[in-house]
């Protein structure tokens, strides 16, 4: 059977974590959190009321409240910053390839509907895709694995046919729990920070140093 190609958005197939961190760090400020540099960057991963809880200590948001706060910080976040964002080095080169040889691929990200409509359309991708998992699409976010098991599901694959690429240990975390293989690529995290995780083929710092023959025989 031939395998499916999982991406996530942000920091995989598109460089955004720096805007949307420095973003981060205006709410945070003005919500009086102490969180700053690393200890905030380790945080920014999932969605909503948990999400926020973790990085606005001692606050008790609800879901409403959390969704309305993410929600305008994305707004902020593409009008601050939106024109600077550009397709990773190598990336639209592998989804050439990919694409070429007929391989289904989609997104699962824990991005929002319009920060995904706004990047995939800037950019060229969506032509690419034939299926999009966010975050106003489950209920729970990553390491939670409903996100590329309702990708793989939307791409007719079952998840031991699916190779998900992340870059993020927490997205690692739920292609394992989905029981899927993973490719990470380094960025903001180092190639230390995914040892933990058995399901992994390869660690690159790049999409295009993959061989993609290779990756549908593993």
């Amino acid at each position: 059977m031939t395998k499916a190609f999982l991406f996530d958005l942000d920091g995989t197939l598109i460089d955004t974590m720096p805007a949307h961190f420095k973003t981060w760090q205006i709410v945070v400020k003005e919500m009086g959190s102490p969180l700053e540099g690393e200890s905030l960057m380790n945080q920014l991963y999932g969605n909503g009321a948990e999400l926020m809880r973790r990085i606005v200590p001692g606050s008790n948001f609800t879901e409403e409240e959390a969704r309305e706060i993410v929600a305008a910080k994305e707004e902020r976040y593409r009008a601050l910053y939106g024109n600077e964002i550009t397709v990773l080095e190598g990336a639209r080169e592998f989804l050439d390839e990919a694409l070429a040889k007929n391989i289904p691929m989609g997104i699962g990200t824990a991005s929002n509907q319009a920060n995904i409509d706004f990047a995939l359309d800037k950019l060229d991708l969506r032509r690419y895709l034939s299926a999009i998992v966010g975050a106003d699409d489950v209920q729970l976010s990553k390491p939670h694995p409903e996100t590329w098991l309702k990708l793989a599901e939307e791409l007719n694959t079952p998840p031991e046919h699916c190779i998900v690429f992340e870059d993020a240990p927490k997205g690692i975390e739920a292609a394992l729990e989905a029981g899927m293989k993973a490719i990470a690529i380094t960025g903001h995290f180092s190639a230390n920070d995914f040892g933990a995780y058995e399901n992994i083929l390869q660690i690159v710092p790049s999409l295009n140093v993959l061989n993609i023959n290779e990756l549908l025989y593993l």
